[in-house]
């Protein structure tokens, strides 16, 4: 790939698989499983999540919509424990379906835990966590929880979703009640849904007189406005011109936004390659420029780095699925180089890939955590739409703690002009350190 670049509310899926855990239901059922001790909702000083509640508006009854929950679960994942009851799912002999984790049972865990939760309308006041639970079938499965932490006990704002992917059992809603109650260190760098008196004043335009951004109110995710962004086919500024937004740098850095491309979008450069999109970059000295004017160039580690999002290229003009594309100190680079330029290195998803689909909103969190320096202990991570598709680990991005990550870039680039005017808009765009 070349370079030539110098809602609030809650969001969340609802589904309700009233057949959960399908194939369990044939099998024999086991004695039942007590549920764990009430969870302890809060403590001090570490990374934790409880709950103990229900969902659901049925009696504890077999048969009836109503879940039960308790769960106590820290970021060192030792010591988890997870009790979860759905009576709308009956087995044979009458008894209901369950889920649990229990220290006591070695063969399950908490296996890991994300001090966020994209269901939330604020990330930073979730938590997800994976584990392995044993039904009450005797089956051990892998699933995955989150939760939001919007308010007190029994306000019935707090939120849970059950996620066990192997029977294609996905249950969620707010509490009908009891609590959860999140202890972490998760806090917002910025969010913008675009929505204040004026939404574009927090973010420079580069060229500042390129005219492809404006707010749109007719396309939004939620709000009344979302970002809009023009490709246009007549030059100079037909797919050039990028937005941008410093922030203080941090060490560990997650953003979460909305993106719809228009239905039938094309991505293509005029020099036949593909677009650059989203780029976080880090700059020792802010507001330098060095991130967008070294095309070409493999970082040292003292002044720079890039870590791009875009379509994957190998598609054009088709529009394809998301990809890495990076600079970094470590980044493979022809034999001849420097008198051959060293563009970015892409990484494409794990298989099956998501489509980017246009004429659709679809949510995407990008992860950077820098390395400790002369360690090789950084990563980046990338969920679509909830799935995490691509994982990279071992990276060294600097050599200082000079360097941090403090910018967030949309590019949008596609050089001098588009193929066909179109269209694609960005909404509630949350940045967080964990």
């Amino acid at each position: 790939m070349h370079d030539s670049i110098s809602y609030q509310g809650a969001r969340f899926a609802l589904f309700i698989a009233a057949t959960l855990l399908a194939v369990a239901c044939e099998e024999p059922a086991s004695p039942g499983h007590s549920a764990v001790r009430a969870a302890s909702l809060s403590l001090p000083g570490t990374d934790t999540v409880g709950g103990q509640g229900t969902l659901g508006a049925g009696s504890a009854t077999p048969g009836s919509d109503r879940q039960d929950f308790n769960f106590d679960v820290t970021a060192s994942l030792s010591g988890g424990q997870v009790f979860y009851r759905d009576w709308a799912v009956v087995r044979i002999d009458g008894t209901v379906g369950t889920l649990t984790v229990d220290p006591a049972d070695p063969s399950t865990a908490i296996t890991a835990y994300r001090d966020w939760a994209s269901v939330c309308a604020d990330p930073t006041r979730g938590v997800a966590f994976d584990g392995t639970g044993r039904l009450d079938t005797g089956s051990l499965t892998n699933f995955t929880v989150a939760v939001c932490d919007n308010g007190s006990p029994e306000s019935g704002t707090d939120f849970l979703q059950m996620d066990v992917p192997e029977y294609t059992y996905s249950h969620g809603g707010f509490l009908s009640s009891g609590d959860v109650a999140k202890s972490g260190t998760a806090t917002i760098i910025f969010q913008d849904g675009f929505e204040s008196p004026n939404p574009l004043s927090e973010w420079t335009q580069y060229p500042s007189d390129n005219g492809r951004y404006s707010l749109s109110s007719d396309t939004v995710h939620s709000g009344t406005h979302s970002l809009q962004v023009l490709f246009n086919t007549t030059g100079p500024y037909g797919g050039y011109g990028l937005i941008t937004r410093g922030f203080p740098g941090h060490d560990d850095v997650y953003v979460e936004f909305y993106v719809m491309f228009q239905s039938g979008f094309q991505n293509q450069r005029p020099d036949g390659y593909g677009m650059h999109f989203l780029t976080m970059c880090g700059e020792s000295v802010v507001g330098s420029g060095i991130c967008k004017d070294t095309a070409g160039v493999r970082p040292s580690g003292s002044y720079w780095f890039y870590a791009g999002v875009d379509p994957e290229e190998d598609s054009v003009p088709r529009l394809g699925p998301f990809s890495f594309y990076t600079y970094w100190p470590d980044m493979p680079c022809p034999p001849l180089y420097p008198a051959q330029p060293c563009y970015g290195n892409a990484l494409t998803q794990s298989l099956p890939e998501i489509p980017l689909d246009g004429g659709t909103w679809q949510q995407v969190v990008f992860h950077i955590k820098m390395n400790t320096p002369g360690q090789y202990d950084g990563s980046q991570e990338l969920w679509i739409d909830g799935q995490r598709k691509i994982v990279q680990q071992g990276m060294r991005w600097r050599t200082t703690t000079d360097l941090q990550v403090n910018e967030i870039r949309f590019d949008n680039y596609m050089g001098d002009y588009a193929p066909q005017q179109e269209y694609l808009w960005i909404d509630d765009v949350t940045v967080w350190q964990p």
